[in-house]
């Protein structure tokens, strides 16, 4: 089964960039990559939709967080999705968000190939833990099954 992933994001060309090839690199992972619909300051419908069949939501947090950022995050986190921040310089973490795997971006420091790496790897890891629990599910589901028709005969 594929993984798939919601991307948050501001406006911000470097941003929108990064995104794209972010996309397109995780379609080669078998990770479906869906990007938010907007019109405006609002989360539409269709965002919400996206958000909902998303199995993590990657959220870009930086100084210059965009309206339509903190209502996606904060929809995220109301559906209880797993949040993968890539953060830059000068933001905080927020107090309640230590169990998060917080990926920081300096562009001085770093290339977008590194952080699309360390993204790669993080929803790889993601995708992984999934297939393991649906594999118990199925073993599960078998065994279950195997018991049924054994105490049938």
């Amino acid at each position: 089964m594929s993984y798939t992933a919601f991307i948050s994001y501001n406006t911000a060309p470097e941003e929108q960039v990064f995104v794209y090839r972010l996309q397109t690199l995780a379609a080669a992972s078998d990770i479906i990559v869906l990007l938010p619909q907007r019109n405006g300051q609002r989360i539409t419908n269709e965002t919400k939709l996206r958000i909902d069949k998303a199995d993590s939501v990657i959220v870009f947090l930086t100084s210059k967080l965009s309206p339509e950022v903190r209502e996606e995050l904060a929809y995220a986190e109301a559906k209880s999705k797993l949040i993968i921040p890539i953060y830059g310089k000068g933001v905080r973490h927020p107090a309640g968000a230590k169990d998060l795997h917080w990926i920081f971006f300096d562009p001085a420091l770093q290339t977008p190939g590194e952080i699309e790496q360390e993204v790669l790897k993080s929803l790889g890891s993601a995708k992984k833990q999934k297939e393991n629990r649906e594999a118990i599910v199925l073993v599960g589901l078998g065994l279950g099954l195997l018991w049924l028709i054994s105490s049938n005969k």
